[in-house]
């Protein structure tokens, strides 16, 4: 049921997530011309810009990283953030118009990083915001293209991931990157995983992504969101609860936590938990507006059932009677189509519970 939320939504924002915190809280200036981990100005810059994505606040991201951008034009990995965050927040909404705009960005960092690791080829920074730019391309081929480019370009995300991390072993940004990848690579694969010739990584993603949490003062957080999508995928649901509840803790609560908290505690049958995270997310949505209704179909969906859970019959009812009268475009309507005929059963359930018996059915019961 949640297949298209993991593809769509989940993985482009772990890259973006993956990126951000590497690069944001950045400890050291780096003003030399031979590496482009960021100065103190574009640290700050940067983590205002990821503070605002998991506030949800997409254009205060923006508008941060096209200052940046105007201060230095020829910082590429502004430009790959940027094409993050206008994939993030498409992946928000379940709208791709925005889709130009992201080649683009993604276009001239490619080669303006390609420029500058043949001056330094051994900067790891250089390095992580190539793999960055081809994950990115490899998420979106697996979405919107080709499976065979998605790989191609996934494998040579890895490659450059790979090569920041034996440059430092201690990169544990780097460590990120791979973790997601060879998690998500393998997961994949399906039966052809049994073939002796291909290798199964998903335990060493898990792993990777461990250390990460662990090891990493960077990026912790990122890492932390990405294995609770793993444990959703293992279907270990409560392992992905509890992570993803950590965050909120610590205040980091915008839709890229709530949904899989949301999705790991419907899929566990919490319907209170269910319907505290959907409730936010749904509202949040509503907030923001300009919506095709994908998204808030599925949370309220979610809302009605858990609902429903609750014997709350009414409560449920409005939300499944809410998003069967949405008009959706066909495309949307083909996509929900499972969950809308999955409410429309739900409706049924609930309206002939409450129907009177009349008089034939009374004489039927005698019988």
């Amino acid at each position: 049921m949640f297949v298209n939320a993991i593809k769509t939504y989940v993985l482009p924002t772990l890259i973006l997530l993956c990126f951000l915190c590497g690069s944001c809280r950045a400890g050291r200036s780096a003003t030399s011309i031979h590496s482009l981990q960021p100065d103190s100005l574009q640290a700050a810059m940067l983590d205002k810009a990821l503070t605002s994505v998991y506030r949800d606040s997409f254009e205060t991201a923006l508008t941060c990283i096209d200052s940046l951008i105007i201060m230095h034009s020829g910082y590429w990995p502004a430009y790959v953030i940027k094409a993050g965050i206008v994939f993030t927040e498409m992946t928000d909404d379940e709208d791709y118009k925005k889709k130009d705009n992201f080649i683009a960005l993604i276009d001239t960092s490619l080669a303006g990083l390609d420029k500058f690791l043949k001056r330094n080829p051994d900067d790891k920074w250089g390095l992580f915001f190539k793999g960055t730019a081809l994950g990115y391309l490899a998420v979106w081929e697996g979405n919107h293209g080709s499976w065979y480019q998605a790989i191609t370009k996934g494998l040579k995300a890895g490659k450059f991931f790979d090569d920041a991390y034996k440059q430092d072993s201690l990169f544990y940004d780097a460590c990120l990157g791979l973790g997601n990848l060879h998690y998500w690579r393998s997961a994949k694969l399906g039966i052809i995983r049994n073939l002796p010739f291909i290798s199964d990584r998903r335990e060493q993603g898990i792993e990777e992504l461990k250390l990460a949490i662990e090891k990493s003062r960077l990026s912790s957080t990122a890492a932390a969101l990405g294995l609770s999508w793993i444990y959703i995928d293992r279907k270990e649901y409560r392992q992905a609860a509890a992570l993803t509840d950590s965050l909120i803790k610590q205040g980091i609560d915008g839709r890229t936590v709530l949904w899989p908290n949301a999705i790991a505690n419907f899929k566990r049958g919490d319907a209170r938990r269910t319907i505290e995270k959907f409730t936010l997310i749904r509202e949040g949505l509503i907030r923001k507006g300009g919506q095709n209704y994908y998204n808030l179909i599925l949370a309220g969906y979610c809302l009605g059932v858990a609902h429903y859970w609750q014997r709350e019959n009414g409560k449920a009812l409005e939300y499944f009677n809410e998003i069967l009268d949405y008009e959706v475009s066909k495309e949307v309507a083909k996509r929900v189509s499972k969950k809308l005929k999955k409410a429309q059963d739900y409706r049924e359930k609930i309206l002939n519970s409450r129907r009177i018996p009349n008089s034939s059915d009374c004489q039927n019961c005698r019988k």
